[in-house]
């Protein structure tokens, strides 16, 4: 029997990811406002446009903040009718577009890398270009792209007032749920010590950006976001002070219960603190978590752990300047646009229909937070060859009017509700709904889920031979490069233990190391999707275990006190940085031990 690829079991695996039925039920509204509005006005095509505006914020919202929400939702709604608009300007020229499809992927491509919502606001922008050059001229070109605008209101409202009805609720839960994550770390085994630690920081990561980084501005002293704020950072002691071993079931009770109490909003934390021990690591772990019980946490008199951040409008600028002095960052924008001009020019010169979808293809395959060209190969035509069967099926059982509209919004809510367990899923349903939505556009005929497939077909193509053959991405020096950093930083930070460094300053190290390592984590789980980068990746993970031992080891020195006293600790922590710095020279020198996987 032939063994099937592990590249590939990666690629087709459904992620556990819980139904949230409230973003299904927005998601089905949202859809079901505008189409039933237009069928009920005898302007379909007007609905569809609107519901075009209403699928893309439903793809957008989340159960965030009300702020982030706002923003989710607002910017990239913006960013489908810009887009929109640039492809209907075109006026079916095609240098013309191929030179916007070039131009906007460029944009596209250095925003994709300052952050989450500016990355979902350059994907729709990039998205809503090529669809925008497929549309019918007929019409006048700004009503399409303010029905887009105009469909997603309804989602919008109905999201917000969500939001607006539970007040801070999100900002509590992302606390919990960091609180929780660092019980669970207490309650570790040796085994399973190290993947609690990964998961205490990405609930920290969450947390930190839903209570601070997020905000269009600093908390208000004495307001329940600062008190949050408070219970981060002594958080961040109790983290500090845990040790890589098994720990009191006592402590983890504890930080449970404040879990519990900070869901609930409960300022006060009844509990029963352990006695206080006498080894010198349960002694500071207890008064960490002693600190993190005590009601109504604020920093008050002395500085916080958790800096605050600058304006999102003076991040956006710096992070935008960033990336254009970036590398990396201007070489996946020169690949992106590579690939999307040849797509756009094979649509504009080859006689195909210009539906978009080829464009939208290449687009969704080659982008890299997305994931792998090979995986997305093969999970985009796999979705979308059973999608466009079942669109099919439903065109030819479901007569036009108000059967299509109750289709469309049944395989709305079943896209919201499968979407983010696997991209395959995702296409799934995505491609009948865009197929039904395409008749009223004025894309009708038999011949548009031909069209669609011939698209993808060729798309998938067009991204495998320009995107991955003969312009890969520069993955190993991207984790190389990665790596070599969290090394010289977890090197810096031995440094710092020996000079009694304040908490911090020692803090701010931690964050950027496991912040690193949580980028090479996540970029090594990724690549497993790509047969090329089979034979180092257990290389990298050798490396990267060896980072995660080490700032293990200097994190319990730090929390213990032990960095203070004996030379040979100290003797012993000089060797580890001078060892961390010479693996750091040779990953950027990249020259891994290629370790032979086992068959």
């Amino acid at each position: 029997m032939t063994r099937v690829p592990e590249w590939l079991r990666h690629t087709v695996r459904i992620r556990a990811v819980p139904m949230d039925r409230t973003l299904v039920a927005r998601g089905v509204v949202g859809m079901l406002v505008p189409l039933a509005l237009g069928q009920a006005a005898g302007r379909p095509d007007l609905g569809a446009a609107a519901a075009l505006g209403a699928y893309g914020a439903a793809v957008d919202d989340s159960s965030a903040p009300w702020r982030t929400r706002a923003l989710t939702l607002l910017l990239p709604q913006l960013g489908g009718a810009i887009g929109l608009a640039l492809g209907r300007l075109t006026d079916g020229q095609a240098w013309a577009q191929i030179l916007l499809v070039a131009l906007v992927a460029l944009v596209s491509g250095l925003m994709s890398t300052v952050g989450r919502i500016s990355d979902m606001t350059a994907l729709v922008l990039l998205l809503a270009t090529a669809m925008g050059l497929g549309l019918p001229t007929a019409p006048p070109w700004w009503q399409v792209p303010l029905l887009f605008l105009l469909g997603g209101i309804p989602l919008m409202l109905l999201s917000l007032a969500d939001a607006l009805r539970h007040p801070g609720r999100a900002e509590r839960r992302a606390v919990a749920g960091a609180l929780r994550s660092v019980a669970d770390l207490l309650d570790a085994t040796g085994d399973t010590w190290i993947e609690c630690r990964h998961q205490v920081t990405e609930a920290m990561d969450a947390a930190y950006d839903t209570v601070i980084v997020r905000r269009l501005s600093p908390p208000r002293p004495g307001g329940s976001t600062a008190r949050l704020a408070g219970r981060l950072d002594s958080l961040v002691e109790v983290i500090a002070a845990a040790p890589a071993m098994d720990a009191p079931p006592a402590y983890a009770d504890v930080v449970r219960q404040v879990a519990d109490a900070v869901e609930a909003d409960a300022g006060t934390v009844p509990v029963t603190r352990p006695p206080a021990p006498q080894e010198p690591a349960w002694r500071a772990l207890h008064a960490a978590v002693t600190a993190l019980a005590e009601p109504d946490q604020e920093p008050a008199d002395r500085t916080p752990i958790l800096p605050m951040h600058p304006t999102p409008v003076r991040r956006l600028t710096e992070a935008l300047a960033a990336r254009i002095g970036d590398p990396v960052a201007r070489r996946y924008a020169l690949r992106l646009t590579a690939c999307l001009a040849t797509a756009q020019a094979v649509a504009s010169f080859s006689g195909l229909p210009h539906s978009g979808w080829l464009v939208l293809t290449v687009a969704l395959v080659v982008r890299p937070g997305l994931g792998t060209v090979p995986a997305r190969l093969v999970t985009r035509a796999a979705g979308t060859i059973a999608g466009v069967l079942i669109g099919l099926a439903v065109i030819a059982i479901c007569p036009a009017g108000w059967w299509r509209i109750a289709a469309t919004v049944v395989l709305t809510g079943l896209l919201q509700a499968y979407a983010r367990r696997n991209y395959a899923l995702q296409t799934l349903f995505l491609t009948p709904v865009m197929l039904l939505l395409a008749d009223p556009l004025g894309q009708t005929g038999s011949t548009v889920p031909q069209a669609r497939l011939l698209d993808t077909v060729i798309g998938c193509a067009i991204a495998f031979v320009v995107g991955y053959l003969l312009w890969p991405e520069d993955t190993r020096a991207r984790v190389d490069h990665r790596l070599a950093t969290a090394h010289e930083t977890i090197a810096a930070y031995a440094d710092t233990l020996e000079h009694d460094s304040d908490a911090a300053t020692l803090h701010t190290l931690r964050r950027r190391i496991h912040g690193d390592l949580a980028a090479v984590r996540n970029e090594l789980i990724r690549l497993r999707t790509d047969p090329r980068h089979h034979h180092t990746l257990q290389a990298r993970q050798d490396d990267l275990a060896y980072a995660d031992a080490a700032i293990t080891r200097l994190t319990s020195l730090a929390a213990t006190g032990q960095h203070s006293t004996p030379p040979a600790t100290q003797e012993m922590t000089r060797d580890l940085s001078a060892e961390l710095r010479r693996r750091a020279e040779r990953l950027r020198e990249h020259r891994p031990r290629r370790v032979r996987s086992p068959r």
